[in-house]
């Protein structure tokens, strides 16, 4: 490593030019010559250092490769293996991360492989050693049981497959392990090992199935076995339309609502522990919840999600979702919970096309974080627009489902002499209640649930699901202000204002009318001094950002919707703007605005995913990479600037804490460009962005910091807990200006540039109102109170929602000017010292 750290040359840069030892033992098709350099442009960020997988595809000679001749791709992914080969032995990173890339893609494209290639490529595999599991051996297994099943296992071949187990089983983890049971099958036999159905208690989702198949008629249940034993031959990485024919040929001698629920059920429950399985450390046994899922039959869940094609269902389309969500959800130390099963799901919606369907896709799109998922879900939703003529947005805004309500946030059914209310309360709370002549029920009447089951299932399963559905919404919403819309006028009122589901979070948001803002507001729109807005028809109708407005009307929309109580869904009038500062106009192409921060890295790696960025966690190894957002339709790509900060690390090798640089705008080529060029809205909206990185991810916010020893920035805590207010916190300290004295506690309570003063019985309290630490006058010391964010008295109707730290500040003031009452030892300690 430090080696390579020699080629450095001044802050954040390195040479870009690569040296290898010795000549390369083939000379390679110069392709993958042109690949590495395209990649390394693209994705190399400012250390010219490849560290995430890229998509081939994405370069023009990655796509001349995928168009190649078969039988000239097959030459070319022994070149990839051998190259691969004398990259890891001569550490040439770049090199390993574009033949780790490529490898896979290009064996899925099932090349024609002689069996001499095949022999070089089980050489390589070979020789590899522990290196072999960087590589999809899977994948080259699969291809060469392909070959073995139409032209036989060879002499010369059977011969150097015998020498791969011992080198495969020195560090087997799950994945080398099934590889070393299909090999050694393979070597013993000299016949693949065919799928088979392999159903047994373990998972939740199987034990539901299992309890499905014995509570079935003995005809059906046989029915079923067929099914899934064609489900347990789901293999590859989509159904062909073979397999989807025969799997609607079985599934056809069973009841359509059957098959639904029996699939409901099963895809429900993906990703909950079942039964509790044993592990041995050290002697000792112990019983644990598995979290991932039981890998032996990932092919025959994969095939129960291909099977959700069969049957057009809003329920079961939701169950696909869910499962997708929780098989790629992260498992420490493993990665997502199961990549095969959430891609199968993630074909299923896609092939059905729904309007349940694409509106699962759409918020798989704001909750899904692993990367190359989330970029299949761009793919996917474009497919799915293209195939109706419409662009991905329009699709999302069309294909977003009522869920039953028949008016914005509320659906109302009469069941059993009873009238059900289901309203949506907020962006994800719904409220259930019953009546009976107008009467609110205490609970669900008694019958109801003895005589319309059903349809009660069906209500409360309606409402997780819009609790489900809304916060991705919300995020589809504030995305506009990235990629801008308009609609005529109707269009808007159809597909936002007056959409049962959408419109709940429409009519909390300022919108532009031609050169006019309006609110809804009892049933009209209005303007700031809640005067009603004449709209012809062809009005053109935009979400409102407060740069499209002087400060004056800002200001007006902020005390209005305080005065109304109004909960917006996100940040809009209140929202943080973010304008080009002389010290920028003269760096040109970078900002300092955001530098020399301490942020801590799994937090800010999480919260990277969440808003959209590429960014994988640095450790004590190879790893240094750049956090980066990709905004192909402005032709720019952004970075922020971050590098290991102290040496802390986890016990994974991970560092704790990064430092923060530069604020960067670049072409998709990575070529900076100047911050003057920079669409003003767009400028802001990414820099609010970092705002909040490092707003959240700060070392400063943590009470706890000054207890952990001798640490890294000690002094940086200590300026960013108590210093000056950033933009956030300035917007905050404006709308406590406002808050502060409709509070109950508002004659204690005095507001200063950087600090909410709190007066108690026994001290008085600076509430710092950037990171929320807290000071006792009159000689600054500090009091640590861990955050606690459950209200405390009557505290105000906050104008937007997802501002933590306010929610912190206000909770400690509350607990503050009622000091004597509080009873924890370790608070009282502090405060009488």
């Amino acid at each position: 490593m430090w080696k390579w750290l020699e080629g450095l040359t001044g802050k954040g840069r390195a040479r870009t030019e690569e040296k290898t030892p010795g000549p390369h033992p083939t000379a390679g098709p110069s392709l993958l010559d042109d690949l590495l350099a395209q990649a390394l442009t693209r994705h190399g960020g400012p250390w010219r250092q490849l560290n995430i997988r890229f998509d081939p595809g994405e370069h023009a000679a990655g796509r001349t490769i995928f168009g190649l001749d078969p039988r000239a791709q097959a030459e070319l992914a022994v070149e990839v293996f051998l190259r691969y080969l004398h990259a890891a032995r001569s550490h040439n990173h770049n090199a390993m991360m574009m033949a780790t890339s490529l490898a896979g893609p290009l064996l899925r494209r099932k090349p024609v492989f002689q069996e001499e290639q095949l022999v070089r490529l089980a050489e390589a595999v070979r020789d590899l050693g522990e290196s072999a599991c960087m590589m999809p051996v899977p994948v080259f297994l699969r291809t060469l049981e392909d070959h073995v099943r139409e032209h036989g296992l060879g002499v010369h071949l059977r011969a150097t497959l015998g020498t791969l187990p011992d080198r495969l089983a020195r560090h087997p983890n799950l994945e080398q392990r099934k590889v070393l049971e299909r090999l050694r099958h393979l070597l013993r036999h000299g016949s693949p090992k065919e799928p088979g159905l392999d159903l047994r208690r373990g998972d939740a989702w199987a034990n539901t199935l299992l309890d499905a198949l014995d509570a079935m008629l003995p005809g059906d249940a046989a029915a079923w076995l067929d099914l899934l034993a064609h489900c347990a031959t789901a293999t590859s990485a989509r159904p062909s339309s073979k397999w989807l024919s025969r799997a609607k040929e079985l599934s056809g001698v069973l009841a359509p609502e059957g098959v639904s629920r029996v699939l409901t059920l099963c895809l429900g429950r993906v990703g909950e522990p079942g039964m509790r399985k044993v592990q041995t450390f050290m002697s000792h046994q112990y019983e644990i919840e598995p979290t991932l899922l039981d890998d032996e039959q990932t092919d025959l869940l994969r095939g129960l999600a291909w099977c959700a094609n069969l049957v057009d269902d809003p329920a079961l389309t939701a169950a696909v979702g869910r499962a997708a969500e929780a098989c790629f959800r992260k498992v420490d130390g493993h990665g997502p919970r199961n990549a095969k099963v959430g891609n199968a799901c993630l074909d299923t919606l896609s092939r059905l096309g729904t309007p349940e369907a694409v509106a699962q896709l759409s918020r798989l799109r704001t909750r899904v974080q692993h990367p190359s998922s989330r970029k299949q879900l761009e793919t996917l939703l474009g497919k799915a627009a293209e195939r109706q003529g419409l662009t991905k947005a329009e699709l999302e805004e069309m294909a977003v489902p009522t869920l039953g309500l028949t008016e914005p946030g509320l659906r109302r059914e009469t069941l059993g002499g009873f009238t059900a209310e289901l309203r949506v309360t907020g962006t994800a709370s719904t409220e259930l209640t019953w009546l009976q002549q107008g009467k609110p029920q205490k609970s669900v009447p008694k019958a109801v649930k003895e005589g319309h089951a059903d349809e009660l299932k069906a209500l409360t399963a309606a409402a997780r699901e819009i609790q489900k559905l809304l916060p991705g919404q919300r995020d589809r919403l504030e995305r506009l202000y990235l990629f801008p819309r308009d609609w005529d006028l109707a269009t808007w009122r159809e597909r936002y204002l007056d959409h049962p589901l959408v419109g709940t979070l429409a009519r909390r948001l300022i919108w532009c009318f031609g050169t006019q803002t309006g609110f809804w507001r009892e049933d009209r729109i209005v303007d700031a001094e809640e005067q009603p807005l004449d709209l012809p028809e062809d009005t053109r109708v935009s979400l409102w950002h407060p740069l499209d407005s002087q400060a004056d009307e800002v200001l007006a929309w902020r005390t209005r919707l305080e005065a109304w109580e109004v909960v917006q869904p996100f940040k809009q009038a209140h929202r943080e703007i973010y304008l080009l500062t002389d010290a920028e106009r003269q760096t040109a192409i970078y900002s300092n605005r955001f530098a020399a921060h301490i942020l801590k890295q799994h937090q800010f790696a999480a919260l990277c995913r969440q808003r959209g960025w590429t960014y994988g966690l640095q450790g004590q190894f190879d790893s240094h990479n750049t956090p980066f957002l990709m905004i192909p339709e402005h032709g720019l790509r952004v970075e922020f600037w971050v590098d290991a900060a102290g040496e802390d690390a986890s016990e994974m090798a991970i560092y704790l804490y990064v430092a923060t640089d530069q604020v960067r705008f670049c072409d998709l080529a990575g070529v900076p460009q100047p911050l003057e060029q920079v669409p003003p809205l767009l400028f802001s909206e990414l820099m609010r962005d970092v705002d909040l990185f490092v707003g959240v991810c700060s070392v400063g916010n943590d009470p706890n910091w000054t207890a952990g020893g001798d640490r890294p920035g000690t002094g940086y805590w200590r300026e960013y807990s108590f210093g000056e207010l950033g933009e956030s916190a300035r917007t905050r300290r404006e709308l406590l200006g406002r808050l502060v004295p409709r509070l109950k506690i508002a004659d204690r309570c005095t507001l200063t540039e950087r600090f909410l003063v709190v007066r108690g019985e026994r001290k008085t309290y600076k509430i710092h109102l950037g990171s929320g630490n807290i000071l006792l006058e009159p000689n600054d010391q500090y009091l640590c109170i861990v955050a606690d964010r459950s209200p405390r008295g009557a505290q105000p109707v906050l104008p937007f929602e997802g501002d933590g730290t306010l929610a912190v500040i206000l909770s400690k003031a509350f607990l503050l000017a009622e000091d004597t009452k509080i009873t924890d030892p370790q608070i009282l300690s502090q405060i009488g010292r």
